[in-house]
């Protein structure tokens, strides 16, 4: 059954081959996995880090400021976007269905965290007229734009600049997504915005206490715009007690949100690991290639066929075109 994964951090791994001087690099290290997980479609993040630490552990190159690590992402992920045949990007629903149906993977284009953009709001119009069409203000720490998750002092949610930024992206017809938000941010958005907004890879706090799970609360408040929760597959983000964590309880939370609020507002969002951090792979999802273990799991806690297929990728589908048409 295909999935639709609306979060990968795939252009981190392909700018780090390329700096290694790589190519062909989705065919070479992901387009199997892919495959092995009838992965149909994804959103690649592009996610750039505001600390030297963090963009130490994930990039082999990471020296710079957070503007110059943003551009060798850039160039180098458009590089191969060019030259591959394994996937093509997507600005609409039918652009997803239209690639899909070539054999090919269709790819949205998402910001995971503003940090490159030096507190400059017309970088999301240009952002925009580069070919994104989704964006998160913050990964987990503070910027200009609003608190992340992780937030310093107090939980500020939204400058001006946020609030100008995030109704420029609904009025540029972005998708708006929240997994990375404070909560004080995630409210400033409901408040500001009218449209469905997404949280593309995160669980249910109830299950497990995690900062970037979501309360009841906050997915209720998803779920009454229309919006979509897209399950996590890292390890602490499924149970308190990481190490007990399998696919199972991943569909737990499938179960827990579905019962709260409907099936039809969970999805996918594996933020799948492997390839810069295994330590953090969940037993029976480790990687795309187990995909399929996670839809089996669905069925395990009582899912219809016809809810696995929303959750997989149905329910990504209405959101995509009812954002970007």
């Amino acid at each position: 059954m295909r999935v639709f994964d609306l979060h990968t951090d795939t252009m981190m791994d392909i700018a780090n081959h390329a700096g290694k001087g790589e190519n062909d690099i989705l065919n070479r290290y992901h387009m199997k996995d892919y495959r092995d997980g009838e992965i149909g479609g994804q959103i690649f993040a592009l996610w750039v880090p505001s600390k030297f630490e963090d963009a130490a552990q994930y990039f082999t190159e990471s020296s710079g400021t957070s503007q110059e690590i943003m551009m060798r992402m850039l160039a180098r992920s458009f590089k191969e976007f060019h030259e591959t045949d394994a996937v093509g990007i997507a600005y609409t629903a039918e652009d997803v269905e239209r690639i899909y149906d070539s054999g090919r993977v269709p790819v949205i284009l998402g910001i995971e965290g503003y940090y490159g953009f030096n507190g400059e709001a017309g970088m999301v119009d240009m952002m925009y007229d580069l070919g994104f069409r989704h964006g998160m203000l913050t990964w987990n720490d503070d910027n200009e734009f609003a608190s992340g998750i992780e937030f310093t002092g107090d939980d500020k949610g939204l400058s001006p600049l946020g609030k100008e930024t995030v109704m420029r992206m609904e009025n540029l017809g972005m998708v708006i997504d929240v997994s990375h938000a404070s909560e004080k941010t995630f409210w400033d958005i409901m408040d500001c915005t009218k449209g469905p907004i997404i949280a593309s890879h995160s669980n249910a706090f109830s299950l497990c206490s995690a900062p970037r799970n979501l309360k009841d609360e906050q997915i209720r408040a998803i779920a009454e715009r229309g919006g979509i929760i897209g399950l996590n597959a890292w390890k602490g983000f499924i149970c308190d007690d990481m190490e007990t964590a399998t696919v199972h309880d991943l569909a737990r939370h499938a179960r827990y949100i579905a019962d709260l609020v409907g099936p039809e507002y969970v999805g996918c969002g594996f933020d799948f690991s492997n390839y810069f951090d295994p330590t953090e792979g969940t037993p029976g999802i480790e990687d795309a290639g187990k995909a399929q273990n996670f839809v089996n799991a669905l069925f395990g806690v009582g899912f219809s066929e016809d809810e696995v297929r929303a959750i997989a990728w149905d329910n990504a589908i209405r959101v995509i075109r009812a954002v970007l048409g």
